[in-house]
C-alpha cells in the first residue's frame, strides 16, 4: 500500500523553479461557474486557502522531480483539483476538499482509505494515491489534500457519442462486474472506511468478510462522511454520525438527524430561496410528531434482511467519473471521485448508474422496450426522437438484465424499493430529506402505512398490530392537505427547475441569459413558494 504522509518529507522538500502565471489567490476560489442567487454564500462554501509553494514542493519530493507547471482543472462542487507537471514529464493531481465537502479530516482520511481498499483488496480500478495529509496541524500546506497519479485512458464523456450500441452494451457488462465486487463485499457496520492508525477507535471490518485477509486488518469503520450528515449548518449540530451496527440504527440516526435540524436550524438549506419551508411552531411540532411515529413503526417495516447489508457503492457514475481504455471503450480503466462514499444498506443505495439511466417511462422486468405504435406514420423528426428514446431504454434494459444475471442482489434491492402498492418502499428515501420537504409528504406515507398495515405485515409473516393510528377525520383532512400541496408544489417545482435548476448554478457562458430569465420569473416563483409554504 505504501501511501506516504507529508510528515515524512514536509521539511525536506527541495525548492522548485516553477514559472508562475497565476497569483495564488486564483487557486483558492471557485471559478468554474456562477450562481443565480446567494452567490456569495455559495462561493464562500467553496473558497479554501492553502500554501501553494509547499504543495508544489511536496509533490516534487514524491516523484523526485521539479514542478514546472500548476494548472487548475475544472472544479466539481466539493473539491478543487490541480495538475502539477514535473520536469521529467510526470503529472501529479492534487485534490483539496472545499469547506462544503464535510469534516475535512474525515473526508480526506476516509477517501484515501477507501481508494486503497478498492484498489488493493477488491481489485477495482481507481486512482493511485501517492501522498495525503490529515490532520492539517501537521501539514505545511495548511489544508487537507490528496496527491494521486492521473489515471490512464479517456473520460467516458469524451468518447460516448462515438461509441456503437454494441460497445455501450459491452461497457454495461464491465460496470456490472465492478458493481458485483462491491455488492458482494458487505461490512459489519454502517459508516465510512478509515485506516486503523488514523482512526484507532474505529471498528474492524475483517470479521464481516467470508475470508479474513491480512490486507484488511489495517482498515476500520468510523463516522460516516455521507454528506447529508455534514452539509451546510449540519456540520455544527451535535448529531449521531455512527458507526452503526444495524440498518435500524442507521435509519433511526437519519430520522433523529432530521428532528434535530427541525428543532435547531432556522432555515435548512442556508436561505435557499427555492426551498419552501413551513417554520411555524405548530408545523414544527406536527413534523416532529410524525418523525416520532416513523421511529415507532421502523422496526416492523424494515426491508428484507438481504437488502439491509451495509455495502460500498459509488453514487455518481456519470461520464466524467468513468475512464475507459483509449483503444477499447468497453474496458473501464478507472473510476474516480469516491469522496463521501460510505457503507450503508444496499437497499438505500441501489439504483441505475446515471450513465445508463433516463427519465423516459421504463418497462421494468422482462418487458422489452419498443418503438411506439404508428411509428411509420410519424414525421422524420418524430421518428428520430422515438428512436433516440428507444436507444436510451434499450441501454437501461441491458443494464437491468445484466445485473439480474450477474449481480442479482443489486437488482433485488432495487425491486424492493419500487413497489407502488407498498408505502414502505418510499418512506425510507423520503426520511433522508424530511426537514427540507416538510411534514405533508411524510404524513401521507404514514397514513398509508396505517391503512395498509395488515397487508404489509402479512408479506412479512407477522401479525403485530399497528403501533400508530390516525382517525378518519385526520385521514380525510390529511388527504385534502396532500392533494392541495401536491398541486402547489408541482407548479412551484416545474418553474424552479426551468429557471434555476437544483441550486441556481449555471456555467459562466450561460450566466447572463440565465440571470435575465431568473429576474423575469423570480417574483412568480416566490409567489408559488409562498403558496406551498401556506400549505405546509
Amino acid at each position: 500500500m505504501n501511501i506516504r504522509s507529508d510528515s515524512q518529507f514536509s521539511h525536506q522538500a527541495r525548492s522548485t523553479n516553477l514559472t508562475r502565471t497565476e497569483p495564488d489567490s486564483y487557486y483558492f476560489g471557485y471559478t468554474s461557474g456562477r450562481w443565480l442567487y446567494n452567490e456569495q454564500q455559495q462561493l464562500e462554501k467553496r473558497h479554501v486557502e492553502f500554501n501553494v509553494p509547499n504543495l508544489q514542493k511536496i509533490a516534487s519530493r514524491i516523484v523526485s522531480s521539479q514542478c514546472v507547471q500548476m494548472t487548475k482543472l475544472p472544479e466539481g462542487l466539493y473539491n478543487k483539483v490541480f495538475s502539477l507537471r514535473m520536469d521529467n514529464g510526470r503529472e501529479v493531481l492534487a485534490r483539496i476538499p472545499n469547506p462544503n465537502a464535510g469534516h475535512p479530516r474525515y473526508v480526506v482520511a476516509s477517501e484515501v482509505a477507501t481508494l486503497d481498499f478498492l484498489r488493493n483488496v477488491l481489485d477495482i480500478p481507481v486512482p493511485k494515491v501517492l501522498s495525503w495529509s490529515s490532520p492539517s496541524r501537521h501539514n505545511p500546506v495548511g489544508v487537507e489534500y490528496i496527491l494521486m497519479e492521473r489515471v490512464n485512458g479517456r473520460q467516458l464523456s469524451e468518447v460516448w457519442d462515438t461509441m456503437s450500441e454494441a460497445e455501450r452494451f459491452g461497457l454495461v457488462k464491465s460496470l456490472v462486474e465492478i458493481e458485483k465486487k462491491l455488492v458482494s463485499s458487505s461490512f459489519a457496520f454502517h459508516g465510512s472506511l478509515y485506516y486503523k492508525d488514523t482512526f484507532p477507535y474505529g471498528t474492524s471490518i475483517a470479521k464481516s468478510f467470508e475470508t479474513e485477509r491480512e490486507s484488511m486488518s489495517s482498515f476500520v469503520i468510523g463516522p460516516t462522511t455521507q454528506r447529508s450528515f455534514w452539509e451546510d449548518e449540519k456540520q455544527e449540530l451535535d448529531i449521531d454520525r455512527g458507526p452503526w451496527e444495524t440498518a435500524q440504527e442507521y435509519l433511526s440516526a437519519i430520522a433523529n438527524r432530521e428532528m434535530t435540524c427541525i428543532r435547531n436550524l432556522t432555515h435548512t438549506g442556508i436561505n435557499d430561496i427555492t426551498v419552501p419551508l413551513g417554520t411555524t411552531p405548530q408545523r414544527r411540532d406536527m413534523h416532529l410528531r410524525l418523525l416520532e411515529q416513523f421511529l415507532t413503526v421502523l422496526p416492523h417495516i424494515l426491508p428484507p434482511e438481504e437488502t439491509l447489508r451495509p455495502v460500498l457503492l459509488h453514487h455518481d457514475l456519470h461520464g466524467d467519473n468513468i475512464f475507459v481504455d483509449s483503444e477499447d471503450p468497453t474496458k473501464i480503466s478507472s473510476i474516480i471521485d469516491w469522496q463521501a462514499v460510505h457503507t450503508a444498506p444496499l437497499c438505500m443505495q441501489a439504483k441505475f448508474p446515471s450513465i445508463f439511466d433516463c427519465d423516459d417511462p421504463y418497462p421494468w422486468g422482462a418487458v422489452q422496450p419498443k418503438l411506439p405504435e404508428g411509428f411509420d406514420t410519424l414525421s422524420q423528426t418524430e421518428k428520430g426522437l422515438a428512436q433516440d428514446r428507444l436507444d436510451r431504454l434499450r441501454l437501461k434494459k441491458v443494464y437491468e438484465l445484466a445485473s439480474r444475471k450477474f449481480n442479482p442482489t443489486h437488482i433485488q434491492a432495487m425491486d424492493t424499493m419500487r413497489n407502488d402498492d407498498d408505502p414502505t418502499s418510499f418512506i425510507f428515501h423520503l426520511i433522508r430529506r424530511s426537514s427540507l420537504d416538510g411534514p405533508i409528504p411524510l404524513q401521507e406515507l404514514l397514513m398509508q402505512v396505517y391503512e395498509k398495515w395488515d397487508g404489509i405485515m402479512e408479506r412479512k409473516g407477522s401479525a403485530i398490530p399497528c403501533p400508530i393510528s390516525f382517525s378518519n377525520e385526520e385521514i380525510n383532512k390529511g388527504r385534502l392537505q396532500v392533494e392541495a400541496w401536491a398541486d402547489a408544489y408541482g407548479d412551484f417545482d416545474a418553474l424552479r427547475e426551468n429557471i434555476v435548476g437544483d441550486d441556481g448554478w449555471v456555467s459562466i457562458d450561460e450566466y447572463k441569459e440565465a440571470m435575465h430569465k431568473w429576474e423575469n420569473n423570480r417574483a412568480t416563483l416566490m409567489e408559488l413558494r409562498e403558496r406551498v409554504e401556506r400549505l405546509l
